[in-house]
Protein backbone atom coordinates (compact mmCIF):
# COMPACT_ATOMS: atom_id res chain seq x y z
CA UNK A 1 0.00 0.00 0.00
CA UNK A 2 2.66 2.38 0.82
CA UNK A 3 4.46 1.58 -2.49
CA UNK A 4 1.33 2.46 -4.25
CA UNK A 5 0.73 5.52 -2.48
CA UNK A 6 3.77 6.86 -2.88
CA UNK A 7 3.25 6.11 -6.91
CA UNK A 8 0.62 7.89 -6.98
CA UNK A 9 2.41 10.89 -4.94
CA UNK A 10 5.11 11.03 -7.42
CA UNK A 11 2.55 11.47 -10.36
CA UNK A 12 0.64 14.07 -8.97
CA UNK A 13 3.89 16.04 -8.26
CA UNK A 14 4.99 15.41 -11.31
CA UNK A 15 1.76 16.40 -13.43
CA UNK A 16 2.18 19.58 -11.10
CA UNK A 17 5.83 20.14 -12.35
CA UNK A 18 4.51 19.39 -15.91
CA UNK A 19 1.91 21.53 -15.81
CA UNK A 20 3.96 24.68 -14.14
CA UNK A 21 6.73 24.33 -17.21
CA UNK A 22 4.14 24.09 -20.23
CA UNK A 23 2.56 27.01 -18.27
CA UNK A 24 5.91 28.84 -17.92
CA UNK A 25 7.37 28.12 -21.70
CA UNK A 26 3.62 28.37 -23.41
CA UNK A 27 1.52 31.12 -21.79
CA UNK A 28 3.42 33.10 -18.68
CA UNK A 29 5.84 33.03 -16.13
CA UNK A 30 3.42 34.58 -14.15
CA UNK A 31 0.67 32.29 -14.39
CA UNK A 32 2.90 29.25 -13.97
CA UNK A 33 3.88 30.48 -10.96
CA UNK A 34 -0.08 31.40 -10.14
CA UNK A 35 -0.99 27.99 -10.78
CA UNK A 36 2.30 26.32 -8.92
CA UNK A 37 1.05 27.69 -5.81
CA UNK A 38 -3.16 28.25 -6.63
CA UNK A 39 -3.49 24.74 -7.18
CA UNK A 40 -2.67 22.83 -4.32
CA UNK A 41 -4.07 25.76 -1.92
CA UNK A 42 -7.23 25.21 -3.39
CA UNK A 43 -6.98 21.10 -3.26
CA UNK A 44 -6.34 22.52 0.64
CA UNK A 45 -9.38 24.73 0.93
CA UNK A 46 -11.91 22.15 -1.12
CA UNK A 47 -10.54 18.76 0.28
CA UNK A 48 -8.95 19.71 3.86
CA UNK A 49 -9.04 16.48 5.07
CA UNK A 50 -7.92 14.11 1.86
CA UNK A 51 -5.37 16.95 1.45
CA UNK A 52 -4.06 17.27 4.49
CA UNK A 53 -3.44 13.52 4.80
CA UNK A 54 -1.95 13.38 1.20
CA UNK A 55 0.45 16.17 2.13
CA UNK A 56 1.35 14.29 5.64
CA UNK A 57 2.09 11.01 4.29
CA UNK A 58 5.26 9.57 5.21
CA UNK A 59 7.76 8.95 2.68
CA UNK A 60 10.83 7.85 4.14
CA UNK A 61 12.19 8.05 7.84
CA UNK A 62 16.13 8.99 8.14
CA UNK A 63 18.69 9.60 10.93
CA UNK A 64 16.94 6.97 13.20
CA UNK A 65 13.49 8.00 13.22
CA UNK A 66 14.35 11.88 13.61
CA UNK A 67 13.79 12.95 10.33
CA UNK A 68 10.86 12.36 8.25
CA UNK A 69 10.27 13.12 4.76
CA UNK A 70 6.77 13.62 4.23
CA UNK A 71 4.65 14.91 1.18
CA UNK A 72 4.98 18.62 1.99
CA UNK A 73 8.72 18.54 1.92
CA UNK A 74 8.47 17.44 -1.46
CA UNK A 75 6.07 19.85 -2.30
CA UNK A 76 8.28 22.88 -0.94
CA UNK A 77 11.44 21.15 -2.60
CA UNK A 78 8.86 21.13 -5.96
CA UNK A 79 7.80 24.72 -5.67
CA UNK A 80 11.52 26.54 -4.23
CA UNK A 81 12.69 24.52 -7.70
CA UNK A 82 10.55 25.60 -10.12
CA UNK A 83 9.79 29.52 -8.74
CA UNK A 84 13.80 29.49 -8.64
CA UNK A 85 14.02 28.27 -12.74
CA UNK A 86 11.43 30.55 -13.10
CA UNK A 87 12.28 33.31 -11.90
CA UNK A 88 16.07 32.95 -13.23
CA UNK A 89 14.64 32.49 -16.60
CA UNK A 90 12.61 35.89 -16.38
CA UNK A 91 16.04 37.54 -15.20
CA UNK A 92 17.86 36.23 -17.52
CA UNK A 93 15.65 37.53 -20.18
CA UNK A 94 15.24 40.98 -18.91
CA UNK A 95 18.84 40.82 -19.47
CA UNK A 96 19.18 39.87 -22.47
CA UNK A 97 16.25 42.23 -23.33
CA UNK A 98 18.13 45.43 -21.99
CA UNK A 99 20.98 45.35 -23.29
CA UNK A 100 21.34 47.35 -26.98
CA UNK A 101 23.57 46.15 -29.00
CA UNK A 102 25.04 48.88 -31.36
CA UNK A 103 26.07 48.29 -34.94
CA UNK A 104 29.64 49.06 -35.40
CA UNK A 105 30.40 50.21 -38.59
CA UNK A 106 33.38 48.36 -40.01
CA UNK A 107 35.72 50.22 -42.34
CA UNK A 108 36.61 48.81 -45.48
CA UNK A 109 40.40 48.41 -45.67
CA UNK A 110 42.16 50.65 -48.27
CA UNK A 111 43.28 49.07 -51.30
CA UNK A 112 45.80 50.44 -53.47
CA UNK A 113 44.79 50.57 -57.24
CA UNK A 114 46.73 48.06 -58.88
CA UNK A 115 49.69 48.86 -60.41
CA UNK A 116 50.74 48.05 -63.96
CA UNK A 117 52.71 44.72 -63.78
CA UNK A 118 54.92 45.61 -67.17
CA UNK A 119 55.97 49.08 -65.94
CA UNK A 120 56.66 47.81 -62.24
CA UNK A 121 58.40 45.40 -63.61
CA UNK A 122 60.44 47.21 -65.87
CA UNK A 123 61.58 49.86 -63.35
CA UNK A 124 62.82 46.82 -61.02
CA UNK A 125 64.91 46.30 -64.03
CA UNK A 126 66.40 49.44 -64.51
CA UNK A 127 67.16 49.22 -60.93
CA UNK A 128 68.96 46.68 -60.98
CA UNK A 129 70.63 47.48 -64.12
CA UNK A 130 71.98 51.02 -62.80
CA UNK A 131 73.34 48.78 -59.62
CA UNK A 132 75.57 46.46 -61.72
CA UNK A 133 76.90 49.77 -63.34
CA UNK A 134 78.32 51.04 -60.33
Amino acid sequence: MDITYSFISLVIFALLSLMAILLMVYVSSAVAILALLLVPLTCIFIMSDTALSFLAFRHVVLAEGNVPINNYHVLLFIWSTLIGMIVYSEIFTWYLGRKEYKKVQVKAAETKPPKKIISSSMGIVSKAVSLLHR
